[in-house]
């Protein structure tokens, strides 16, 4: 295995915490620092490119300083309960890519989930940078790409293109800003291909997006967002996979929306089209101050299949739907959302852009809240905008508590990445799957 390297001269955290004691070793090209400071004792200093086949073992702490990236037919593995820390060096942030044919092989337990966190001993969000996957499915801003971070090429033609696993891994911390355009999420994958598993993962206190999706085909299945700095989920360049059992968290520092959704800003017809198809998914929301906070808003001609939602306490609208591509796209029924919760003061918002909006065989629908902890869903009657169209709400709900949710579709009729799930929201009793492995 090769990894470029600076010789550390000093503890990393000498000038944070208690005073450390180093010994420094040498494994082929890889740094072992021994400290003891704080909870970071033990650390393994990982830089530039991992060129060879690389584990990491739960009994070390490893460290990403710079950039670090897993080369084309390179396979980085990460045992359970692993640790990996990262921060930044004069505004440069750490991070970890995982480039066009890589595998990165991370499969945790919730027991022992593996954690990507700050090196600070009173960390922040933004401390570092985040993990990124590139990959070789399609995107739709030509046929590759190269990300806004890191200089990475994405993109291609194999829609079963396989990043490897991701699972019980938690990554905290994240979102260092390069400039005002620029700034690292949770989660950014990259034209990532099917053949990736994505399950169990959460963003915690990110200072950007918590996972977002750059085209590509690939699913996520068991995603929590927690207190993200702007959107919770977002996806862009084409992504055309599919989600399930999805909870969005805001809290009162900062964050925007619960789901962000584009096709491509600059050509919002572009092909192919982001179109997922979504699943049980919980939107909570939070006033940060600006009384802007949205559960989703779809734009720059995104489609879209959503089934099973709640979407409550957004200061500002449940959901928009903003331009004149993606308005085109309601009115074909390519924009959907059926048998979910819209909870909010503000359920429905529609810029009407230049586009024509079919009114047809659609104007009003029983809206539902959840009224206190425990308590049945209770229809309020509230009316659509007579503006407005979405395709496929039912106009009565049998329910049974707000913790079992209603009686709604079951996606698992859609094709064999659902599981059965028929009713509202991504939790179910008996059945909490954030359990052990995430924090709050």
């Amino acid at each position: 295995m090769t990894i470029k390297k600076v010789l550390l001269t000093v503890c990393v955290f000498a000038l944070l915490c208690n005073s450390c004691t180093v010994k420094e070793d040498s494994i082929g090209d890889v740094i072992i620092n021994k400290e003891s400071c704080g909870d970071n004792a033990g650390t393994v200093i990982l830089q530039g490119e991992i060129s060879q086949d690389f584990n990491m073992t739960a009994d070390e702490i490893y460290e990403l300083q710079g950039g670090v990236s897993v080369l084309d037919g390179v396979t980085l593995t990460i045992e359970a309960g692993t640790k990996i820390i990262a921060g930044n060096t004069g505004g440069v942030f750490s991070y970890l890519a995982i480039e066009q044919g890589a595998t990165i092989m991370a499969e945790g337990t919730a027991s022992q989930p593996i954690v990507f966190t700050s090196n600070q001993c009173t960390p922040n969000a933004g401390d570092w940078g985040g993990l990124l996957l590139a990959g070789r499915a399609p995107i739709n801003r030509g046929t590759v790409a190269t990300t806004e971070v890191a200089n990475l090429t994405y993109g291609g033609t194999d829609a079963t293109d396989n990043s490897g696993v991701l699972r019980y891994v938690r990554l905290e911390y994240t979102g260092g800003k390069i400039n005002d355009d620029a700034e690292y999420n949770g989660l950014s994958l990259y034209g990532v291909g099917n053949g990736t598993t994505l399950e169990y993962i959460q963003t915690f206190n990110g200072n950007d997006d918590g996972i977002e999706f750059f085209g590509g085909t690939v699913n996520l299945k068991y995603a929590l967002v927690t207190g993200a700095g702007d959107d919770s989920f977002d996806w862009t360049d084409g992504w055309v996979g599919n989600g399930q059992f999805w909870i969005a968290q805001q809290t009162s520092v900062a964050g925007d929306k619960g789901i962000e959704a584009d096709n491509l800003s600059a050509t919002p017809d572009a092909a192919p089209f982001s179109n997922p198809t979504l699943s049980n998914i919980t939107l909570i929301g939070a006033d940060d101050g600006d009384g802007e906070n949205k559960g989703i808003e779809f734009r720059a001609g995104t489609k879209v299949t959503l089934y099973n939602a709640i979407i409550t306490s957004f200061p500002g609208k449940g959901i928009e739907v903003d331009d004149d591509q993606t308005l085109i796209n309601l009115n074909a029924s390519a924009v959907i959302v059926r048998n979910s919760i819209i909870d909010n003061p503000k359920s429905f918002d529609l810029d009407h852009g230049g586009a024509t909006v079919d009114l047809a065989d659609f104007t009003t629908f029983n809206n539902f809240t959840i009224d206190g902890a425990g308590d049945p869903f209770n229809s309020t009657g509230t009316a659509v905008p007579a503006d407005f169209k979405i395709s496929g709400f039912r106009g009565t709900y049998q329910y049974t508590t707000a913790i079992d949710g209603v009686d709604n579709f079951d996606p698992s009729t859609l094709n064999s990445f659902f599981d059965p799930a028929n009713y509202a929201g991504a939790l179910q009793e008996g059945d909490n799957w954030t359990s052990d492995w995430t924090r709050f």
